[in-house]
């Protein structure tokens, strides 16, 4: 593995215990059993570790919805897809879980720090999706874009939610149980 790939890893398992604002650079340069200085070879501070934590993720989020665009399926089968996908991935790794929810959402401690847009683009894939599902008359008129974003931070709130509740095993039901909710409610 490489060491910034190393330094991601342990920066997650680190934030998810601490928090990012009680996560010092030299907790997980010892995590990682590597010196300070290597982590500043490869990240400028703190920040730009926890923008590597989301872009790792996001990538991996597009690579999974760009192999499903070549699938000849409907679009709300995409989004039940993503979403499995996702919660498959927050159950197999929970301090991941962790990092995206209370790391992307919340009140901000630093007022001089700017709020980032840390869904990095998935609302607007799901609201593409819907509206390709309403052209074909699969679900009803709705506000793709707001329910774009719905999808997304249900999703993953809720993903958190049986991290920290310790509700590990019931991920399949909540998965389920969201899907269920979310189709019945924009379908035709």
């Amino acid at each position: 593995m490489n060491k910034k790939e190393l330094i991601r890893l342990s920066a997650t398992k680190i934030i998810a215990e601490e928090g990012f604002y009680k996560t010092k650079v030299q907790d997980i340069a010892d995590d990682a059993e590597i010196a300070v200085g290597t982590v500043y070879i490869y990240f400028k501070n703190k920040d730009d570790i926890l923008d590597y934590i989301f872009e790792s993720q996001h990538t991996k989020m597009s690579e999974f919805i760009g192999r499903l665009e070549k699938e000849e399926i409907s679009p709300l089968e995409k989004i039940k897809r993503i979403l499995k996908y996702h919660f498959k991935e927050m159950e197999n790794h929970p301090d991941l879980a962790k990092v995206l929810s209370q790391e992307g959402t919340g009140p901000l401690k630093n007022q001089d720090s700017e709020m980032k847009d840390d869904s990095l683009g998935v609302p607007d894939i799901f609201q593409k999706m819907l509206e390709d599902s309403k052209e074909i008359g699969e679900i009803r008129d709705i506000d793709a874009e707001m329910f774009g974003y719905v999808i997304f931070f249900v999703g993953r709130k809720t993903a958190y939610l049986l991290q920290i509740k310790g509700k590990k095993d019931r991920y399949y039901k909540a998965f389920e149980e969201l899907l269920t909710f979310i189709v019945n409610g924009i379908k035709v």
